[in-house]
């Protein structure tokens, strides 16, 4: 025989589900934060694609942005297929038995290479961009690039300057 009635073992079927939906959520919480985080600084070194910035900018800009894009896209697309290819090569002499790790440096450095071109590419894009574009613009990208995907602002969140401690004045004169 059952030393708790029906409606007590129900209730502790209750309070066990929610306690595991509970840590469920924290974990989940938890690990998004800290990749969230981690990504932060990677954020910096790419640059928004161009649909990111079309929706950042106002309608003159965004005229702008698809001059400059029009005028650097051979320069941006080109780099694209080297790079899937050299990212390729890494994972290739990741794989290969017996195991060479003067291939994988020589994979490395083409993806190194590629990266670079891709960068170099992708900056001078931005250059052309941000010389064109109002300052209202370039504010505009520079607040999505602080953004993560979903658009929030993945910086910790700071005390606002009204709220830092002020000097006291001086009250004697």
């Amino acid at each position: 025989m059952n030393a708790l009635p029906k409606r007590y073992r129900w209730l502790l079927l209750l309070s066990l589900a929610l306690n595991i939906g509970l840590v469920t959520a924290l974990v989940a919480h938890h690990w998004h934060d800290n990749e969230r985080h981690a990504s932060a600084e990677r954020r910096w070194s790419r640059i928004p694609d161009s649909r990111q910035l079309a929706r950042a900018l106002e309608d003159a800009d965004r005229r702008i942005l698809g001059e400059v894009l029009e005028r650097h896209r051979q320069h941006i697309s080109g780099p694209y297929r080297p790079l899937g290819n050299a990212r390729r090569e890494v994972a290739e002499a990741l794989r290969a038995e017996p195991f060479d790790p003067d291939d994988l440096s020589l994979a490395f450095a083409d993806m190194r290479s590629s990266e670079d071109a891709m960068g170099e590419a992708k900056h001078a894009f931005m250059l052309e961009l941000a010389t064109r574009i109002s300052a209202d613009g370039r504010q505009r990208i520079a607040d999505r690039m602080q953004r993560g995907r979903r658009g929030r602002d993945t910086e910790r969140r700071r005390a606002p300057e009204a709220s830092a401690p002020q000097p006291e004045a001086e009250t004697n004169r």
